[in-house]
């Protein structure tokens, strides 16, 4: 799609939340930068924990930031690059094989991916959503990053596949048409993050990215500049916010109000303050008096609990890449993202439970309404916007090679009809 303007190429991309859903609206300057246009946010309904449970309500709540979004950058979008998250999610890293004679091709490593990506998913996750390139082998030798042009006889692709559950992703997909546009991908949500906010070295020397979003937490770890683990944890923020509400006997809009409010995981916080806040009573008859040292102690525990369990999920990750041969070093330590990341306290908690350097990861576009994005909780959607910008340079080669294919074969066509007249 193009910027009537400009001409230059539009990309758009959708976050739909558990919490909130995010459109952004950019073009792909001469340069490769985006220049955000337009930003749109509404509150999410209708989904949880990545699953769509009211399709009329999800509809509605992305008509609602896409028409921010359009308003804002005045113009109107018909396609999206769209994060998909859930506990459905799944990650594999395999291996395909293919015999050469000579040099390795484009074709052959084609061949090999192929094959790779050909495995047999299971069932509850049978939509490939990535398949993407970790290193190559030509008989024996390992750690080839670009195997063209390499002699040998047999060439192995190593390759990392991200897949869905094919129902959530085409009920994801259907509240999207449903609206008007075409999803031109789906792109899983720590995937997308990671573009935002990672750098190269740090996914060179090794380092986890954690989106901690309301519904789920989105891992994505690399080593060796390559994904080698991906996996959608099904509790978040929100089981915070449930926590603070079954304790003190409050409705979950408040104790999520209180959170963001006053939230913090820090119990020194309020410890010599003898701070109090007045909340409503989950059945409305009256007001309570809540100690803000005690909001933060349930906070903390809950919060431990999540950082726990991405650590049993790095344990995982380390026995898996162990059984292949491989090292999980992380060089870099752990990058926190995501709405859920800003809660106060939490960089130290975090340190503390993985005994490794651990920062916040923002995103650091330059150009547009960078002041409305540059946030954690915007990671997804940039990213979006990120991997959305290579996928219209791909397609861009793609399609200059295609019309360059196309000249020399009429060219070639003409030459012989000449040949035979003369």
């Amino acid at each position: 799609m193009k910027n009537a303007e400009t001409d230059n190429e539009i990309i758009v991309g959708l976050d739909v939340g558990s919490q909130t859903v995010r459109a952004l609206i950019g073009e792909i300057m001469p340069d490769g930068r985006i220049n955000v246009l337009g930003v749109g946010e509404h509150a999410s309904e209708g989904i949880s924990r990545g699953a769509v449970t009211d399709i009329e309500k999800v509809v509605s709540s992305v008509r609602r930031a896409v028409d921010a979004a359009e308003l804002s950058a005045n113009c109107q979008v018909h396609s999206v690059f769209c994060a998909i998250s859930g506990s459905h999610i799944r990650s594999f890293n395999e291996k395909g094989m293919v015999s050469i004679s000579g040099e390795v091709t484009e074709e052959d490593v084609e061949t090999a991916i192929h094959t790779a990506k050909s495995i047999k998913l299971p069932e509850d996750c049978s939509r490939l959503l990535h398949a993407l390139e970790q290193s190559y082998r030509i008989d024996g030798q390992s750690g080839i990053q670009n195997p063209v042009g390499i002699a040998g006889c047999r060439l192995e692709a190593y390759v990392h596949l991200v897949a869905c559950h094919a129902d959530s992703a085409r009920n994801l997909e259907k509240c999207v048409s449903r609206v008007g546009m075409n999803v031109s991908a789906l792109i899983y949500s720590g995937l997308a993050s990671s573009d935002a906010v990672l750098t190269s070295d740090e996914k060179e020397i090794g380092v986890c990215l954690v989106d901690i979003g309301a519904g789920t937490m989105d891992l994505a770890l690399f080593t060796d500049g390559k994904l080698r683990y991906s996996k959608a944890i099904r509790y978040a923020g929100f089981n915070a916010t449930k926590d603070v509400a079954a304790t003190f006997g409050t409705p979950f809009p408040v104790a999520e109000k209180l959170k963001l409010q006053y939230g913090t995981v820090d119990t020194e916080a309020y410890r010599d303050q003898n701070q109090t806040v007045m909340i409503k009573s989950v059945s409305g008859d009256n007001d309570l008096s809540l100690d803000l040292h005690a909001v933060s102690q349930v906070l903390n525990s809950r919060y431990t609990e999540l950082l726990e369990l991405v650590g049993n999920e790095l344990k995982e990750a380390k026995s898996r890449l162990q059984r292949e041969g491989r090292k999980m070093q992380l060089g870099a330590g752990i990058v926190l993202t995501g709405g859920g990341s800003g809660i106060r306290g939490l960089l130290e908690l975090s340190r503390t439970v993985f005994n490794c350097p651990v920062r916040i990861g923002r995103p650091s576009l330059t150009l547009g309404l960078t002041e409305h994005v540059n946030r954690p909780e915007f990671s997804t959607a940039v990213g979006l916007l990120i991997r959305g910008s290579h996928h219209a340079e791909y397609t861009a080669s793609q399609n200059d090679g295609r019309e360059k294919f196309q000249m020399g074969r009429l060219l070639r066509s003409m030459w012989q009809k000449l040949k035979d007249i003369y």
